[in-house]
Formats: structure tokens, C-alpha cells, sequence
């Protein structure tokens, strides 16, 4: 079960619920690692690529979000489902949310609407990855493999970057400069606790722990998705869309004991 489909779940019948059907069926150690990850996750950070020509670096870019605790990932006019190639992603889709936009202007509405500051990769960018302000919601935007960028693309943005360089090579990989652009994004603002200063500069020592930025509401939805996505999806179904109203306790169990391994999880 993809993020997208536990997230309806919880939607239809609520995080405490979901989690409390769910629980026997989580080991101990995993659902203390999914405290964990939820713990590290940020909203607050997402990115995208724009027309990506091989549907392999943009499914690299989503196992790098979820490795690196960002919770959106975008892509933009790809042909197929360019995000969910399985060999690259290593199941990584079950952890984040993935949007995919037919054109760029529905993917600006969605980000503008939630907030978003937009800055977009380019060699020609005035503005090292260094330098990114972080002291608001921030969308990092990546272009096409050959052309980068478009034109639209870059003047949406709000401001360009780039990743500084000093060997013979020109540019990087799409999939590489999106990690090493987010691993950066992601220290200052675990160094922050989560937040940033008015300059988007830390303003205190880092913490040295994988510090998230969701609310307890949305951790607590998150690490419902997340029971979910850790459990073979005819029990979540029986259990939860087996007979049981929504007021009511969760649904009849399967006449299964409880798995005592760990659910299906990404590797």
C-alpha cells in the first residue's frame, strides 16, 4: 500500500483508529523504527524535477527524499509512472508522497497554494545550494537531464542555484545534484530544530538528532500511513473494511494470528 492509499485510509477512518487496529500486527522494533522516521520526517521540504528523461533518476530522486527525511517528492510532464520504477525506488514510494503533474502550471497552483518558495537548479544559477533560504516552506526544482530547465520553469522560480563544482565536469547527474542539493537543505535545518532564522541561517548548534518539522497530528496520521504500509493490505482491508462501522471498533479480523515479522518495508 502506497502513502497515497493509507493517507485515504486514515482520512475514512482516522489515524487512532488505524493504528490501534494495526498495532498487534507491527513488531516491536518496527514500529519503534517508524517513531523514529516519523520523528526525522520534514514537510517542510520538497522536491520536483520537471520532465525528466529517464524515468530511473527521477524514482533515484524519490529514495533520496525518503533516505534523507523530505515528505514530497514532485515530477512534472513524465511520461508513465516515473516516480515508482521499483528497482530504483527500493520500495522508497510506500514512505513519501508523489505527486505527479500533467503540465508545470498544475504543479505551481499545488506548491503556491501550500506555500512554497520555489528555487530551481541551474549551472548559471547566482546562488550556491549553500545559500538557499530556509526560514520557510521550500521546494527545490530540477530540470530535464539534457536541457534542464525550461523557460517557464525558471522564471516561476524564485530564485536559482547551483551546486559549486571545482573538477572538469560541468554538471551533475539530476538524481545526484537533487540529493546532494537536499542533503544540504536538510542539515541546515535539522541544525535549526526543524525551523529557520529570519536570514535562513542557523541560529543555534546543531542537535544531532534527525529533528522533523510535522506537527503532533500530522505524526500521528503519518505513523498510521506508515502501520499501514508495513502490513499486507488484505489485513489492513479485513480488519478495517471488514464489517465494522466507522463510530464503532475496527472490523472483524482475519482468523490469522498476529504476523510476528516485520511487515514489508522498504530497503
Amino acid at each position: 500500500m502506497d502513502l497515497h492509499a493509507a493517507q485515504s485510509l486514515v482520512d475514512e477512518y482516522g489515524a487512532q483508529r488505524v493504528t490501534e487496529a494495526l498495532a498487534p500486527y507491527v513488531t516491536e522494533a518496527r514500529r519503534a523504527k517508524i517513531d523514529a522516521v516519523v520523528a526525522g520526517r520534514m514537510g517542510s521540504v520538497h522536491v520536483a524535477v520537471e520532465a525528466p528523461s529517464d524515468p530511473h533518476n527521477a524514482a533515484a530522486v524519490v529514495r533520496s527524499c525518503e533516505a534523507l527525511g523530505a515528505l514530497g517528492v514532485h515530477v512534472i510532464a513524465a511520461e508513465g509512472r516515473a516516480l515508482h520504477a521499483r528497482a530504483t525506488t527500493q520500495g522508497a514510494f510506500h514512505w513519501v508522497k508523489t505527486h505527479h503533474h500533467a503540465g508545470l502550471q498544475g504543479f505551481l497552483t499545488q506548491v503556491r497554494r501550500q506555500g512554497f518558495a520555489l528555487y530551481g537548479a541551474a549551472m548559471d544559477g547566482p546562488m550556491p545550494v549553500t545559500r538557499l533560504p530556509i526560514d520557510q516552506p521550500l521546494c527545490l526544482l530540477l530540470g530535464n537531464e539534457q536541457r534542464g530547465l525550461s523557460r517557464a520553469a525558471r522564471q516561476a522560480c524564485d530564485g536559482l542555484f547551483f551546486v559549486p563544482m571545482v573538477g572538469m565536469s560541468e554538471s551533475l547527474n539530476v538524481s545526484v545534484c537533487a540529493a546532494i542539493s537536499l542533503y544540504e537543505v536538510m542539515r541546515r535545518k535539522r541544525a535549526l530544530g526543524g525551523a529557520g532564522g529570519p536570514t535562513g541561517e542557523p541560529t543555534g548548534e546543531p542537535t544531532g538528532e534527525p529533528t522533523g518539522d510535522l506537527g503532533p497530528e500530522q505524526r500521528a496520521a503519518l505513523r498510521a500511513c506508515y502501520y499501514a504500509g508495513s502490513v499486507d493490505e488484505r489485513l489492513v482491508r479485513g480488519l478495517l473494511g471488514g464489517g465494522g462501522s466507522r463510530d464503532g471498533g475496527p472490523g472483524r479480523a482475519p482468523d490469522t494470528a498476529p504476523n510476528t515479522t516485520e511487515g514489508r518495508r522498504a530497503r
